[in-house]
């Protein structure tokens, strides 16, 4: 037969090699001392390789060198070279024949870590010491393996030596191409740990693959975007992918290859060339030069050619050289064994000598470190035309240092040796790029009808092609160019429904790779894709239109002067009424009179003068001099209130019509939100009923809305995000006005706040952190500038804003509802006043009403009528002559018959003022009743062991003979089942057809080997574990006999690799996504794999790591073979972790002995989670083991379909074991049971399928196929096959409560979770499952992540500030110095905790370094995080990753007030320039000399003496700038020119109220400067923040070292401000918009938060960083989800309480008042503005009284110095006696009672007696007074009496 002669052949071969060894024996032997012990020693190796000739002429060097160098060593190494023919099942049967048949006391070998593996299963087993120099794979620890000594480099080692290479470069992303066996999976826990901060993806190739599928893979690798690839594999094989990688373009300019160490090795061998390897990395154990091993290569090379004559150019390797130190180690340490002990002991004394063995070798140092290796140094390696040149090395403590400075080098790469890489090129590649045959990432853009401005689609007419624009489309691809990386991106559009959210979830199903416009950063929306860092401004705000006459309130009249004003100008009037009554009286009868007469005419014509109205004429120049200056102040006065009137209300005007929002909604006002956003559901929560909402789609409806109001169907207030109202307020400037939405009610202010507009990513998505930064470089950049010019200062929207001095303000109208106070002041005041006249009129014609004479009611009212009507001859008007009023001249008279009547002249004034069952499906089994006896019997054979879980499995496949009975009839086979144990166990089955037997002392891979070879079975059942498959799988490989398991469970084991394989269980990769929708179910963010340190555990990690992407996955791994007290020790690690979720997965005994040990060490208590894998759960009552230990645990288990067939089994089943095992206790039948029950049924049928005449070589492949085409309903459910195993479809989602495994729900894969009684899909969190019994008995569902009591809390770092303590203070208590922190930024830190779905505990530790220091300190390891006013700038997110902002963002800068600075005490002469107050002064003069000049012959008004005629006709002049001129005009001529000047003064008056008014108005509503130029071009000092960025960015804007100035806190900044630069302070304040807020809110009154200006047109430079953040290492699970917390805090209630707390001060809010109510203080006048007026008008007034009091004394110094006066009391009463007297000696009581044209004599009619008063001549009278009384008199002797 076929397979005999491969056998013989195989047999021919091992003894011509072994023929050739013991010729090299011999050889080794000459010269050795003959009476020397000799040890035997075993090599396995690869005899036919290049690399096991290379290895084996190193091994007979190293044993003829040491015994030259040692002769006298009593002990000789003999060694037995056995060929392990490249394969694992030979390998392990040669070490099993060296340990068996000759003894040895040690191995060499073998070449691979997958023969190693099972060969030093055996060498434990046997106690021999197994020495391997090649066998790299981490997978096989010598911790684990107490006699395998590793005499070569660990893979994982070189892991953080590849990582730091990585990371030097800046890649973020790397492909790791991988062997798929235990070399290629060994390296990957290691390597994705060192590269935790970089995504490490996989890319596995067959050990046997095919140049095509090797091409097919790389096909699909470059399609993909990373271009960092990370190779290794074996030699060959890794070298044929890198030949191909080449042949399709894979090694030309952008890519990167980086070699392991054992291929960097191999690099040369077998002469390969390295010309195909250009620009290849390396990393490589560095091996040391020495003589020696110069050397060693000499002989080495000269012995290898005479050995193998046919190689060529073969040079030795590093594990040439490691076996070279391996012999030597191993002759060192049989020397110093006793050879005397037995062969029992001998090993595991040999193997103690082995570790203590320590010397320098070729390879280096040797020295075994728990017996492996280690290398303290790698080289890195850059392949150069044909050289390997060493660019750099590494060493743990180090890191990366230069090859030939040996210094440490930086970041970037950029101390390496210059590095040629694929395609020779010199530019450091990327690293990640969109390739040309790849897809392009595709990006979402929603589809807008309004704010198109911020995205648009466009699709061109003619060429179809549809493109995206706008000013979010312009910074996402500003963006991308700042990657390190080239991204294209394909746009997709997509109408946004409703709202963004469905646009977004999209991303997070796949749909897009990125969505990008005008996303709003929201909380819900974060908790499913990644959000980059906003690019607008954030928060959600209100547009109102600019308020009308609301505000004009019935004492709005009073606003515009202080209380300080208004009493001064008051008492002023008051003062120079007495000013002029003081130089009156004596020369002017209109002020003489009784005394209340007198001070009523003294009042009564100062407050004319408010007014203008004074009719009283001034005849003393004195006085006239007062009135003049006294009537310009009172023009200034008015004008100046009319102004600051005017101003106010401009402003108030420019103000909004509302900001509260209770009243909003208490009166009933509709607002507006923009259709498909989610600002309606805010103002929902807001209390706005839905009937007062209205949508809007654009800038345009939303102006229409507004425009209309509430009662025409409108609004009256619009919100939605900053950036969209900015946009509206932007092209309706003079008609809206942006305002922050506020509420009365003390306590709670709803939050308005967004993080604004960002793009969205899948979630883990390494685009997220790198877009980010680029966005913040993009912000902060000039680029940033010019987009927001393009798309927000559009010059089709200038026209549209007219300028403020043009603008026709409708709200400036004044109405009677702004005056009524006024009028009401007045009407009290005239009622109060009648009331009284009534009163008096009447009392004092109270006999009137009480006559009885007057009779009717009528007749007395009609008499008081007529009383009325007559004069009041009583009152002291008509005592006086027809003189007596200067200002009531005297008419002429005309003599009456009987009487003279003197008519007093009418007056009146008045005054006018206005102011969102499966069923199995069972096949019944045919059964039949016929037997027969001529089967054919086919031998199968069963490994198992003697365990308790295979006692199971045997009685379940009894249970089957047992129902099967004898052969049924058709059946033309049937099984002999051949059942061989792996302990000295029997068991028989007395079925006929059934015979077992078993073969003591062989471990299971011998046993089966032996079935196969001498039993000649046709296929094996068994056996239990994975491990123990593995090896039986490669020999059933090698035989054709099919291995079918029913537990191993193993993913390691793939039978798609493995063609004689069939699992007839569930391989453990199929619950990894149960497990997963499990943990992400419940939101934990993080979990802990407990799994076995084997084939078991191992294999299902990949798949778990996968399945839980979006999940921090940290791994415990515990040995198979571990003590209680190892278990403890690692128990006690994972409990002071933070996480408290734990998915165990090892074999049953040991994961219930962990779950013990956990309970006795309070880890089963409440905040704790234990998950189960499949096989645990399953297990759980074996044995008879109690749950009640196992309280609150979950399990995932395949589902088992219940059915009558099952429950029959189970009593059958029941019955039989307790039969055959009486000890056992409560055991319950596993799952196990049931797939070994449905495995012999399937194997059954399959035989019964195949032809039995075929040839023995055939048989198993034709039984194969029998058995994957099986199909039937077994105990375990549907039995069939794909691929050769078993699939489940339903996994049981298991609860332990009490003793009751509850089964809370199930899993799909199609359907995901869904409930367990409504089979219905679940919701997020968990909802739906049945009530979980946690731990501790617990129904509150875990946290998951939590501080241990026991463990460290997490280092926060926090800035120690002078100033701003408001954001954040460091507080040190002095009795107990404990450190706290405080402050705004510390209180939404902490708020943010509270949100996590995890316990978090912060330490704070004050620092105070500088900013930028301390959070470096992040990225160096100091602090877990850094809390407190950290700006997020782009230099610091390249080593430290950011949270959301959770402050506003930008820098800006306040200044003073204007007005503060100008309303100084000559703010009124501001108005005009100095020539036309010159020229005006002029013109008055030159008016009043024209006019005397026409007046003087014809007027009398303007003759007299020379003092009064320039005093007349200068008052004249003057009078006229307020028109109060008295004196009559009879000339025409003159008449002209007045009525001419008239109109020029009307013009300068007006003039001058307008001027004064627009700029009263300018200078209130403009802060003192804006522009950044002129503040450097006037050499104006500025202030910045100390400690921040600020100073570099003013210093960027070229501001002078000399003209900045540092602050610390908000004091320093006013004090500085309030100096100004004169005095050493500063003219503006630049900072960071929440810092400035906080200056501008203590000191509101004085200060102005401005946008900086550029006077310049082109760069305008940008003002914008992100905010403040929180800084966390990168990749900090911490960081998205704190980001996700601020979210929530800041879009929440919580966030006003925090904002109140610390920025609204009850100290502080007097100083600010609500600008709903408060009186604008830059637009009130008050007393500074204006006591230089009042001082002009106080020392004119003090002068004139000087001048007349030393007149007055002058003249009557007589009385002064006369001795007959006596005292001088008595002087000053005579002088005050004179002074109340008249002046005769003025000449206004010098001429006639015709004087005055301007006061006529009023004509007098005669009386009946015929007497004429003859008018009396122009004679000088000095007493015109006197003359007319005694005519008077004179008349009144005959008939008359005196009439006044």
């Amino acid at each position: 037969m076929a397979n005999t002669t491969t056998k013989t052949h195989n047999t021919f071969l091992s003894y011509f090699v072994l023929l050739l060894w013991r010729f090299v024996v011999m050889d080794v032997g000459l010269g050795q001392n003959t009476t020397s012990e000799e040890i035997k020693v075993g090599v396995v190796i690869d005899l036919k390789t290049n690399f096991s000739k290379i290895c084996l002429t190193s091994i007979n060097m190293s044993l003829s060198d040491f015994y030259k160098t040692h002769p006298h060593y009593r002990t000789r190494l003999s060694l037995h070279v056995r060929d392990s023919m490249e394969d694992i099942v030979e390998a392990s049967d040669a070490a099993y024949d060296l340990i068996k048949k000759e003894q040895v006391s040690a191995i060499i070998g073998p070449r691979s870590s997958m023969q190693a593996e099972f060969m030093i299963k055996l060498a434990n087993k046997f106690q021999v010491p197994t020495i391997s120099f090649s066998a790299t794979s981490p997978l096989i620890r010598p911790i684990n393996n107490p006699y395998f000594v590793r005499a070569t480099i660990d893979d994982s080692f070189q892991a953080e030596a590849i990582a730091a290479i990585v990371k030097s470069f800046g890649w973020r992303s790397v492909v790791a191409i991988n062997v798929d066996n235990e070399l290629g999976e060994g390296i990957m826990h290691s390597l994705s740990d060192a590269l935790k901060d970089v995504e490490v993806q996989r890319s596995v190739i067959s050990p046997k693959a095919s140049d095509d599928q090797i091409l097919k893979e790389l096909y699909k690798l470059k399609t993909e975007q990373t271009r960092v690839f990370i190779i290794n594999m074996v030699s060959s094989l890794g070298f044929r992918v890198l030949k191909n990688a080449r042949e399709i373009g894979m090694m030309e300019e952008g890519y990167v290859w980086l070699l392991s160490n054992g291929m960097t090795h191999m690099m040369k061998h077998n002469g390969r060339s390295l010309e195909t390897m250009q620009g290849l990395l390396g990393v490589r154990s560095h091996v040391p030069r020495s003589k020696e091993l110069d050397n060693f290569s000499l002989r080495w090379k000269r012995k290898f050619k005479k050995e193998n004559p046919v190689g060529d150019g073969t040079e030795h390797n590093v594990f040439a050289l490691w076996a070279y130190d391996s012999i030597t180690a191993l002759a060192m340490a049989v020397e110093k064994t006793n050879t005397k002990t037995n062969m029992r002991t001998y090993g595991p004394h040999l193997i103690e000598a082995l570790s203590d063995v320590e010397f320098k070798g070729l390879a280096g140092e040797f020295k075994l470190i728990h017996r492996q290796l280690e290398s303290l140094t790698f080289e890195i390696i850059n392949v150069i035309g044909d050289e390997e040149r060493i660019i750099g090395l590494w060493t743990p403590s180090s890191g990366l240092v230069n090859a030939k400075s040996n210094k440490t080098t930086s970041f970037l790469g950029k101390r390496f040796g210059p590095v040629i890489w694929p395609g020779n090129s010199t530019v450091v590649p990327k690293g990640w790029e969109i390739p040309t045959s790849g897809n392009k990432i595709k990006v979402g853009v929603p589809v807008n009808k309004g704010f198109l401005n911020f995205v648009e689609i466009k699709t061109n007419p003619i060429s179809n092609v549809t493109t995206a624009t706008g000013y979010a489309i312009d910074i996402f691809e500003a963006a991308l160019k700042e990657l390190p990386y080239s991204v294209s991106p394909q746009y997709g559009f997509e109408p946004p429904g409703d709202n963004y959210n469905d646009l977004v979830y999209q991303v997070c199903d796949g749909k897009w790779d990125a969505v990008v416009g005008d996303i709003t950063i929201t909380s819900n929306r974060s908790s499913y894709v990644e959000f980059t860092l906003p690019y607008t401004e954030s928060g959600v705000s209100m547009i109102v239109p600019v308020r009308g006459n609301k505000n004009k309130n019935a004492w709005v009249f009073l606003k515009p002067w202080s209380l300080d004003l208004w009493v001064t100008t008051g008492c002023f009037f008051v003062f120079i009424g007495f000013v002029v009554w003081l130089f009156e009286h004596r020369v002017n009868t209109d002020f003489r009179g009784p005394p209340h007469h007198q001070i009523g005419t003294s009042v009564c014509f100062s407050f004319s003068t408010m007014v203008f109205a004074h009719r009283e004429k001034v005849v003393s120049n004195l006085a006239r001099f007062v009135v003049v200056v006294w009537c310009f102040v009172v023009l200034v006065l008015t004008q100046s209130y009319t102004a600051s009137l005017t101003s106010f209300l401009t402003v108030q005007s420019l103000n909004p019509t509302a900001t509260n929002v209770e009243d909003l909604i208490r009166s009933g006002e509709s607002v507006g939100y923009q259709q498909g956003g989610f600002v309606k559901d805010i103002l929902l929560g807001l209390k706005f009923p839905e009937s007062q909402l209205k949508p809007f789609g654009s800038a345009e409806e939303c102006d229409d809305l507004l425009s209309r109001g509430t009662s025409k169907g409108g609004i009256a207030a619009a919100f939605d995000e900053v950036p969209y109202l900015k946009d509206i307020v932007s092209q309706y400037c003079s008609k809206y006005a942006m305002v922050e939405p506020s509420f009365k009610t003390a306590g709670f202010k709803p939050s308005l706040k967004t993080a604004g507009f960002g793009f969205a990513f899948p979630k883990n998505s390494p685009m997220t952190g790198d877009v980010s930064r680029a966005i913040l470089k993009v912000t902060q950049s000039k680029e940033m500038s010019l987009i927001e010019n393009k798309w927000f200062n559009r010059h089709s929207l200038a026209s549209d804003c007219p300028g403020t001095d043009t603008a026709d303000l409708s709200s400036n109208r004044l109405t009677l509802s702004s005056f009524w106070g006024l009028f009401l002041i007045a009407g009290i005041a005239s009622f109060l006043a009648l009331l009284v006249f009534v009163s008096l009129f009447l009392y004092e014609h109270r006999h009137t009403l009480c006559s009885n004479s007057e009779g009717s009611i009528c007749r007395k009212l009609k008499s008081l009528f007529i009383i009325f009507d007559a004069k009041d001859i009583k009152s002291h008007t008509f005592k006086s002559s027809a003189v007596h009023d200067v200002s009531s001249p005297i008419t002429p008279f005309t003599p009456s018959p009987s009487n003279v009547q003197i008519r007093p002249l009418q007056r009146s004034m008045s005054l006018n003022r206005e102011p969102r069952d499966r069923k199995p499906i069972r096949e019944k089994r045919k059964k039949t009743d016929d037997q027969g006896n001529n089967s054919s019997r086919q031998r199968v054979n069963m490994i198992i062991g003697g365990s308790q879980f295979y006692q199971d499995s045997v009685s379940s496949i009894k249970a089957y003979g047992r129902k099967a009975g004898p052969v049924p009839t058709g059946s033309r086979t049937a099984m002999f089942l051949t059942t061989q144990s792996l302990r000295n166990t029997t068991v028989g089955i007395d079925k006929p057809h059934c015979d077992l037997w078993y073969r003591p002392g062989h471990p299971g891979s011998r046993t089966a080997y032996d079935l196969i070879n001498n039993e000649q079975v046709s296929a094996i059942i068994g056996p239990r574990s994975s491990m123990q498959a593995e090896f039986m799988i490669k020999l059933a490989n090698k035989s054709q006999v099919p291995t079918i398991t029913f537990s191993a469970t193993s993913p390691l084991l793939r039978s798609i690799y493995n063609p004689y394989f069939v699992r007839a269980t569930i391989d453990d990769s199929f619950q990894a996504e149960a497990i997963a929708a499990i943990v992400k179910s419940f939101g934990w963010r993080s979990v802990i794999a407990v799994y076995v340190d084997n084939e078991l555990g191992e294999g299902i990690m990949h798949s778990l790591s996968d399945a839980l992407e979006d999940v921090r996955v940290h791994r415990s791994v515990i040995s198979p073979e571990a003590r209680d007290d190892q278990i403890l020790t690692e128990l006690y690690k994972l409990k002071t972790e933070q996480t408290r979720v734990f998915v165990i997965h090892m074999d049953s005994s040991l994961g219930f002995r962990v779950l013990k040990k956990a309970r006795e060490k309070g880890m089963m208590e409440e905040g704790y989670v234990w998950l189960l894998s499949n096989g645990m759960t399953h297990m759980m009552k074996h044995n008879g083991r109690s749950l009640e230990t196992m309280q609150g645990l979950l399990g995932v288990r395949s589902h088992v379909p219940q059915s009558k067939e099952l429950e029959d089994f189970h009593l059958r089943w029941k019955r039989r074991f307790e039969k055959e095992n009486p000890v056992g206790d409560g055991t319950e039948v596993n799952v196990f049971a049931l797939w070994a029950y449905d495995s012999i049924t399937a194997l059954a049928m399959a035989v019964e399928k195949t032809d039995t005449k075929t040839a023995l070589r055939t048989y198993g492949p034709h039984l194969l196929d029998a058995l994957s085409d099986v199909q039937f309903n077994g105990l375990a459910g549907e039995f069939k096959l794909i691929n050769r195993q078993l699939e489940s479809p339903t996994f049981e989602i298991i609860n332990v409560i009490g003793d009751e495994e509850r089964i809370i729900g199930l899993w799909t894969p199609r359907n995901g979770l869904v409930s367990a009684k409504s089979n219905k899909t679940t919701s997020h969190l968990g909802k739906m499952f049945m009530p979980v019994i946690w731990p501790g008995n617990s129904t509150a569902v875990p946290k998951g992540w939590e501080f241990p009591t026991s463990g460290k809390k997490i280092k926060v770092g926090v800035p120690v500030n002078k100033g701003f303590l408001n954001f954040v203070e460091i507080k040190t208590d002095p009795i107990s110095k404990v450190t706290t922190a405080t402050g705004y930024a510390i209180d939404i830190f902490e708020a943010a905790l509270k949100k996590l779905p995890y316990s978090v505990i912060p330490q704070y530790y004050g620092c105070e370094s500088s900013y930028n220091d301390l959070v470096y300190q992040v990225y160096e390891g100091k602090w877990d995080a850094v809390v407190g006013d950290i700006t997020i700038i782009a230099n610091r997110s390249s080593y430290v990753d950011f949270t959301l902002p959770y402050t506003e963002s930008g820098v800006s800068m306040i200044v003073p007030l204007r007005d503060n600075k100008n309303k100084n005490a000559w703010v009124f002469l501001k108005p005009w320039s100095l020539d036309l107050w010159i020229t005006t002064g002029c013109f008055f003069v030159l008016i009043g000399f024209v006019v005397w000049l026409f007046e003087h012959r014809v007027n009398t008004d303007f003759r007299g003496p020379p003092h009064h005629q320039i005093g007349t006709s200068v008052c004249f002049s003057f009078s006229t700038m307020v028109f109060a001129h008295r004196e009559k005009v009879v000339s025409n001529l003159a008449r002209f020119v007045v009525v001419v000047w008239c109109f020029v003064v009307l013009v300068l008056t007006q003039s001058y109220t307008a001027n004064l008014t627009s700029f009263l108005t300018v200078q209130s509503l403009q802060p003192t400067t804006t522009n950044v130029k002129d503040l450097i071009s006037k050499g104006e000092s500025v202030g910045y923040h100390e400690g921040t960025f600020v100073h570099n960015f003013l210093r960027d804007l070229n501001f002078p070292e000399s003209q900045l100035k540092p602050f610390a806190s908000a004091e320093e900044c006013d004090d500085l401000l309030s100096k100004g630069t004169s005095k050493g302070g500063i003219a503006a304040a630049f900072d960071e918009v929440p810092y400035l807020k906080d200056v501008v809110s203590q000191y509101c009154p004085k200060y102005a938060m401005v946008e900086p200006s550029f006077k310049s047109s082109g760069f305008k430079p940008s003002f914008k960083t992100a905010g403040f953040g929180f800084a966390f290492p990168k990749n900090s699970p911490l960081t998205g989800d704190i980001s996700r917390a601020i979210l929530t805090v800041t879009q929440g209630e919580e966030m006003s309480l925090i904002e109140n707390k610390w920025f609204k001060r009850p100290n502080l809010a007097s100083d600010c008042p609500d600008p709903d109510t408060a009186d604008l203080s830059s637009n009130r006048l008050t007393l500074s503005s204006f006591w230089g007026l009042f001082l002009i008008a106080g020392v004119a007034s003090f002068l004139a009284l000087l001048v007349f009091v030393a007149l007055f004394l002058y003249e009557h110094r007589h009385t002064l110095c006369s001795n007959s006066e006596g005292s001088i009391w008595r002087k000053l009463k005579s002088l005050f006696r004179i002074f109340d007297e008249k002046d005769i000696k003025s000449h206004t009581f010098k001429s006639s009672a015709v004087h005055n044209v301007s006061s006529p004599i009023t004509p007098c009619t005669p009386s009946p007696s015929n007497v004429q008063i003859r008018p009396l001549p122009r004679t000088m009278s000095l007493n015109r007074e006197f003359e007319l009384r005694r005519v008077c008199f004179s008349m009144s002797e005959e008939h008359f009496s005196t009439q006044p």
